[in-house]
């Protein structure tokens, strides 16, 4: 016994007519005879006297439409129950969000997202990208926002922005006055100043190119943007970032890759089976809200309903 089949008697009795039954659930006659068939063949009794024309129900149909009625209608109430789950934002949810990503989206767009959502608490820390997918795993947060792809099997992904790298440092390291820049151009060039192990940015970098050269006598590697920035401006040398994180005042520091540009793709990612899809859709559009308009952005987002 199916859903499906209790639709189907509850069409068949309503409209009294086979064809009239299978055109209003959208579906062809002999479907609609045949799971009706089926579905008198298990409980083992006829719901219809069908010598009669139009048909009607025997006694013992009517007792089982009348649960059938109740069955379904309990049914789509609890569709209801868990769809308005789905998109309901009061609660307390638990985010974890890489360090390269945080400082540049989380101050600009926390301000309205609580302003316009009192009744949602959001638990947000900085973790690495291996930390998130553990915790994920292990129902300790509920959301993560990093650089994807991740490509494990429990996780859903959903793509935000596509951001790029810049050259960050002096332009006296060049042979020439660049507009732009390339992988091979970085290769040649020394001073190169790095995240430290175990940060997924300092493997997206090391992917852009091998790594430069360095005869400093100091080798420092830093789990801060921020503080590879400050070494490049005290010290000279130059590092890769994300253009994020180039403020108004940093600019003349900055040189873009010719095309076509390296990028990483940055997303919310949650367990398959989280079912805020309405917290996800707002915390997208708020995020999308704040990032610069030359970022490709995916736009498209599928709610899972249950229908």
């Amino acid at each position: 016994m199916t859903l499906q089949q209790l639709e189907y008697i509850l069409a068949l009795d309503m409209y009294r007519h086979f064809v009239t039954a299978a055109e209003k659930c959208h579906v062809t006659q002999p479907t609609i005879t045949i799971q009706v068939k089926k579905l008198e063949e298990e409980i083992g009794v006829a719901i219809f006297d069908r010598s009669k024309t139009p048909l009607e129900p025997t006694p013992v149909g009517e007792v089982i439409l009348s649960k059938a009625k109740l069955i379904v209608q309990e049914t789509k109430q609890l569709k209801e129950i868990i769809n308005h789950e789905r998109e309901s934002l009061v609660g307390e949810f638990k985010i974890g969000i890489i360090s390269t990503i945080s400082p540049y989206i989380i101050p600009k767009f926390i301000g309205n997202f609580m302003k316009e959502h009192p009744h949602t608490s959001l638990d947000i820390n900085e973790m690495q990208t291996e930390d998130i997918i553990q915790s994920l795993d292990r129902e300790l947060i509920d959301i993560g926002i990093l650089v994807t792809p991740v490509d494990k099997p429990f996780l859903r992904e959903i793509p935000l922005y596509n951001e790029p790298f810049v050259y960050y440092g002096s332009h006296n390291l060049l042979l020439s006055s660049h507009l732009t820049i390339t992988a091979a151009d970085i290769e040649q060039l020394e001073g190169f100043w790095l995240l430290n192990s175990g940060h997924c940015f300092r493997n997206q970098v090391l992917n852009i190119c091998d790594t430069p050269k360095n005869k400093k006598n100091i080798a420092f590697q830093s789990g801060s943007i921020e503080t590879l920035k400050k070494m490049v401006d005290n010290y000279g040398g130059f590092t890769l970032i994300p253009e994020m994180a180039v403020n108004q005042q940093e600019k003349s520091k900055v040189i873009h890759f010719a095309d076509p540009k390296p990028i990483r793709e940055v997303s919310i990612v949650v367990r398959k089976s989280f079912s805020k899809d309405g917290l996800i859709e707002v915390l997208r559009k708020e995020i999308l809200k704040v990032i610069p308009a030359n970022f490709k952005r995916n736009e498209k987002f599928v709610k899972i309903r249950w229908q």
